[in-house]
């Protein structure tokens, strides 16, 4: 068996159905592979679809694994615990693989015997046709390629090639055993709403790490994976839902950069502020957004979800400081014990 095809998941069981489908239809001998399924305490039919695949696809190996500990971080760890390959690949379960997917993955660390971690594109499986103004954030790339973190979507040409750390995402994110656990693994991600003051920087933090040590990082574009985009996640309110997350993302890479030192944070903070006050001086569109309209400039709709990315950031701040025992959980030297504090 040469890899581990790890899915954490969570009351999403009609995607689920999808994605393993498209798994047991991959171009590659089934028995150099397994299938780690983590139900992160689903509570919808999630178990029911995962056995009905066990047993349609015998000559599989699909392993169904519980673990009701809340987020995406119990389902990285949980399956990397159960893995017994070299190889694993952690993807979402809302994707489809290509063909070729799995044979191209291995097939990269093969040739690359220096390579830790291997990435390939992200392509949209859109439910229906995306509004005009998902346009503006997609990021053209100088060599070619794209990116649009919003939605997890990117392509990075058409040539195999070295790329940052930082540009392989959770939903196709293939890194030998060895390197996962001797950087420290993933750090905390997709935490319930209730329980958000726990969120961290998920795959993010290890691919610093990982470009910290000045490991080799391969994108592959044969590897390629499409990401169903439900019509729900083309609106204004998801992005806005986003982008708060991502600022509970930036407070908790910042702390663990500054090594929770009060002198630094601020220092910090007084950047940050001269960063508000020049946007208050020369960005005059900052307070014309005007809610209900439907007639949205392109920097009027950034300054808005950007405002909802400063109030995570800050949220997330104030808790952070103001706690000594999530203090703790946010600088801890790894996750490995994923385990919630109680807070």
């Amino acid at each position: 068996m040469k890899a581990s095809v790890i899915i954490p998941t969570y009351n999403r069981a009609d995607q689920l159905s999808v994605t393993l489908s498209s798994l047991v239809r991959v171009d590659y001998d089934a028995n150099l592979f397994e299938i780690i399924v983590v139900d992160n305490g689903s509570t919808d039919s999630t178990k029911e679809i995962i056995h009905k695949h066990i047993h349609e696809n015998p000559n599989h190996h699909i392993n169904y694994v519980f673990d009701a500990i809340p987020g995406l971080l119990t389902g990285r760890h949980r399956g990397a615990m159960e893995s017994k390959t070299d190889i694993l690949i952690f993807i979402d379960d809302d994707i489809k693989a290509d063909r070729n997917w799995l044979r191209e993955i291995v097939g990269t660390f093969e040739r690359h015997t220096d390579v830790h971690l291997v990435g390939g594109k992200c392509l949209p499986d859109f439910e229906k046709s995306p509004p005009d103004w998902i346009r503006y954030f997609w990021k053209e790339l100088p060599d070619g390629g794209r990116m649009l973190t919003d939605l997890s979507l990117c392509e990075y040409g058409e040539t195999e090639k070295e790329i940052p750390a930082t540009w392989v995402w959770g939903l196709n994110f293939s890194i030998r055993k060895e390197s996962l656990y001797k950087y420290g693994g993933f750090h905390p991600d997709n935490i319930p709403p209730s329980l958000q003051h726990f969120q961290g920087d998920g795959e993010t933090g290890l691919s610093f790490k990982l470009m910290k040590a000045g490991c080799k990082v391969v994108y592959n574009p044969k590897i390629i994976v499409l990401h169903m985009v439900p019509a729900e996640r083309m609106t204004y309110t998801y992005f806005e839902k986003r982008y708060f997350y991502q600022g509970v993302c930036n407070s908790f890479t910042e702390i663990r950069r500054i090594k929770g030192s009060n002198c630094r944070k601020i220092i910090t903070t007084f950047v940050r502020m001269m960063k508000e006050i020049y946007h208050a001086l020369f960005r005059t569109d900052r307070n014309k957004f005007i809610p209900g309209t439907d007639d949205y400039d392109k920097n009027l709709l950034i300054t808005r979800f950007a405002s909802m990315e400063k109030a995570g950031y800050l949220f997330h701040q104030k808790i952070a400081w103001n706690s000594p025992e999530l203090m703790k959980w946010i600088l801890r030297k790894n996750y490995f014990d994923y385990k919630l504090p109680n807070i």
